[in-house]
């Protein structure tokens, strides 16, 4: 009977530490969360269409759900024009990123993105850059048209330059709250909870199981004991 206890504790914390495992794997991609935002700040050389005249664009996150990013986000054009778009749905597991907002974080040099828009983006390099008022890791991407910098923490896009027609495009995070002041990154969510809680909670629930389990086997033991 006692072998069996153990059996069945054993088995309880191997389903935890695997559920565990899911749900790091599933989070792992993300590095923001629901209340985050980031400004950019946009210059354009030659001679833009109008649909690129863009003087600056924020964005605000509003929801974090496994590896789909809702954002709302304003641009600003030179004609002092703004253009709201709320609610866009950004998937890091499928390659929808927009305009190249957000990589998985799980990226490094040498590998390769396929994206919606941009097709296949070659991961190239790394290096130190500037952005938002701190010094920054960022992970460079290439493809035909533009690179980017994207922050290797947080997974951010922090700089662009795209070749347009017409004009080059400079895109720059200027402003964000992500690690001004100095703070450390954000962690992922999990259905909608901060990932350290998360974990905290599934470790406690199996904690709780295991102990309901060994209590009820040996309830169950001490009923079926003979009586002298």
């Amino acid at each position: 009977m006692r072998k069996s206890i153990v059996f069945a504790v054993n088995l309880i914390v191997l389903l935890g530490v695997s559920l565990l495992g899911v749900a790091f794997a599933q989070s792992s991609l993300v590095g923001v969360k629901a209340g985050d935002w980031i400004q950019y700040q946009v210059t354009e050389t030659g001679n833009p269409a109008s649909e690129y005249n863009i003087t600056w664009a924020r964005m605000n996150i509003i929801n974090v759900q496994g590896e789909v990013i809702t954002v709302n986000v304003v641009t600003a054009f030179g004609n002092g024009t703004l253009f709201p778009e709320n609610s866009i749905h950004l998937n890091l597991a499928t390659g929808a990123i927009g305009d190249g907002f957000f990589v998985p974080l799980n990226l490094t040099v040498g590998d390769q993105y396929r994206t919606e828009y941009e097709g296949v983006i070659n991961m190239t390099g790394t290096k130190q850059i500037e952005a938002g008022g701190a010094q920054r890791t960022v992970l460079i991407g290439v493809t035909n048209e533009s690179t980017y910098n994207w922050d290797r923490q947080t997974g951010i896009m922090v700089a662009a330059t795209s070749n347009l027609p017409g004009c080059v495009m400079y895109t720059t995070t200027n402003q964000t709250n992500l690690w001004a002041p100095q703070t450390s990154s954000p962690q992922p969510q999990i259905f909608g909870i901060n990932q350290t809680t998360f974990y905290a909670l599934i470790i406690g629930v199996i904690a709780v199981v295991a102990v309901l389990v060994v209590a009820s086997v040996l309830f169950i033991r001490r009923r079926k004991k003979p009586v002298s």
